[in-house]
C-alpha cells in the first residue's frame, strides 16, 4: 500500500473542511479533557485515528479554559474571557495602551513632567532673581518693570493660569494610565496562572502516557521471560 501524499487534502474530523495532511493534528495525542469539546463540536464520537484542524483545536482549548475559569470564579468578565482565549491559543497579550497619545495629551504630560521637577523650580527662581535685580540695580533709572514688579506679577499669573489646567489634564491621564496598568498586570498574572495550569495538565498527561507505555513494555518483557523459562526445561531435557 502506497504512502499518503503529503499534499493530499484530508477532511477535518470536527468541521469537515479539507486541509493538507500536515495541517491536521491527531486527536489521540491531545489531553483527554480536550476530546469531549471536539466531539461536542463534531456532534458525534470521534474515531481513534481522528485528526482535527488548528481552528477546531483552538476553539476546544478556549472552551476548556473558559469552563475552568467559570468553575473557579463564577461569571467571567470580558477581561477574563479575553485572557482565557489568548492563554488557550498561546497568543500574546496586548500591550498597555500608552503609545496612541494625541498631541495635546503628550504635551500635557511633558509640561507636567517639566513643571514638577527641581530643574524647573531652580530655573524659575533664577529668572525671578535676575528679573528683580535687572529692574532694581542694573536699570535703576530706566527699569521697564520697577518695584513692585507689576509686569512680573502678570507673567506669573498667566503662567499659573495656563499651567494649572495642563497639570490637571496630566493628572487625569495619570489616573487613566494607572487603571490601564492595573488591568494589564491583572491580565498578565491571570494568563500566567492559566498557562501554568495548562502546563501541569500537559505534564500529567505526558507522564500518564509514558507510564502506560512503560507498563506495556514491562508486560511484554514478562511474557518473553515466561516464554524463555518455559523453553529452558525443554532444552535441558533434550
Amino acid at each position: 500500500m502506497s504512502a499518503r501524499p503529503h499534499h493530499e487534502s484530508v477532511p477535518c474530523a470536527v468541521c469537515g473542511k479539507p486541509f493538507g495532511s500536515h495541517e491536521l493534528r491527531s486527536v489521540a495525542v491531545l489531553r483527554p479533557n480536550i476530546r469531549p469539546y471536539l466531539e461536542n463540536a463534531a456532534g458525534h464520537p470521534l474515531p481513534a485515528d481522528a485528526r482535527a484542524c488548528a481552528h477546531c483545536l483552538n476553539a476546544a482549548r478556549v472552551e476548556n479554559v473558559v469552563e475552568r475559569l467559570e468553575r473557579e470564579r463564577g461569571e467571567l468578565s470580558a477581561v477574563d474571557a479575553d485572557v482565557a482565549r489568548r492563554a488557550a491559543q498561546h497568543a500574546p497579550l496586548d500591550e498597555a495602551p500608552e503609545a496612541n497619545l494625541s498631541f495635546g495629551q503628550a504635551l500635557a504630560d511633558r509640561v507636567a513632567r517639566v513643571g514638577g521637577s527641581w530643574p524647573f523650580v531652580i530655573g524659575f527662581l533664577i529668572v525671578l532673581v535676575a528679573w528683580m535685580a535687572l529692574n532694581t540695580v542694573v536699570l535703576a533709572t530706566r527699569a521697564f518693570d520697577p518695584f513692585p514688579y507689576i509686569l512680573l506679577n502678570l507673567v506669573l499669573s498667566c503662567v499659573a493660569a495656563i499651567q494649572a489646567p495642563v497639570i490637571m489634564m496630566s493628572q487625569n491621564r495619570s489616573a487613566v494610565r494607572d487603571r490601564a496598568q492595573a488591568e494589564q498586570d491583572y491580565r498578565v498574572n491571570l494568563k500566567a496562572e492559566l498557562e501554568i495550569a495548562l502546563l501541569h495538565e500537559k505534564m500529567d498527561h505526558l507522564l500518564h502516557t509514558q507510564w502506560e507505555h512503560m507498563a506495556e513494555i514491562q508486560r511484554t518483557q514478562l511474557e518473553l521471560l515466561e516464554q524463555l523459562s518455559e523453553r529452558s526445561p525443554e532444552s535441558s531435557r533434550g
